[in-house]
């Protein structure tokens, strides 16, 4: 699998990472959750180039664009950033979530030189959750009934993981990476 800057990507891989996006259960697990229109997709394209607060990258395996990881929020000052990612629903459950975590944990405390990644996680996308805690994200609170979804308000649960935390976690982590990459 690679990651290549999204702003770089072909106009085609461009216009797939819409129609990931507009998957209803990659929706389901979105602050927003409305099928996402061209026009808004061009102007989210545009606001890419030379933003120097958010960094997206599309995931491509075998030729395909599979998914999407983003760091978002930048802080140069403080050495932080948010991330968050999605992949296409027929590739998600299959370890490729995994992969996509430590590529970006690695780009993130590596080539970004940030000192702590923070994410947002719907209360209901308890795998996600789960696997982020698995590759040493903290538990750092809760925003209580924070957003609306389907016509109840549910839960954000708030993650963290500094450069230190990381680079402790990250040995014990490499093996099944290896053990997945081998399997694509």
């Amino acid at each position: 699998m690679q990651f290549i800057p999204l702003v770089d990507a072909s106009p085609s891989v461009q216009a797939h990472v819409r129609t990931l996006r507009n998957q209803e259960d990659v929706r389901n697990n979105m602050y927003t959750s409305h099928e996402i229109t061209e026009e808004e997709h061009e102007d989210w394209l545009r606001s890419l180039k030379g933003n120097k607060r958010q960094a997206v990258f599309v995931a491509i395996r075998n030729e395909q664009s599979i998914g999407v990881v983003s760091l978002n929020a930048i802080n140069a000052v403080q050495q932080t950033a948010d991330w968050a990612f999605y992949l296409d629903t027929e590739h998600q459950g299959k370890g490729i979530g995994s992969i996509v975590e430590f590529w970006m944990l690695d780009y993130a405390f590596n080539d970004a030189c940030l000192e702590k990644l923070n994410c947002e996680v719907l209360e209901t996308n308890s795998a996600v959750i789960k696997m982020h805690q698995k590759f040493g994200f903290e538990l750092e609170g809760v925003r209580r009934k924070n957003i609306l979804k389907n016509g109840s308000r549910i839960d954000v649960v708030l993650l963290g993981i500094t450069k230190e935390e990381w680079k402790n976690k990250r040995p014990a982590l490499e093996p099944l990476i290896l053990r997945l990459r081998k399997q694509e």
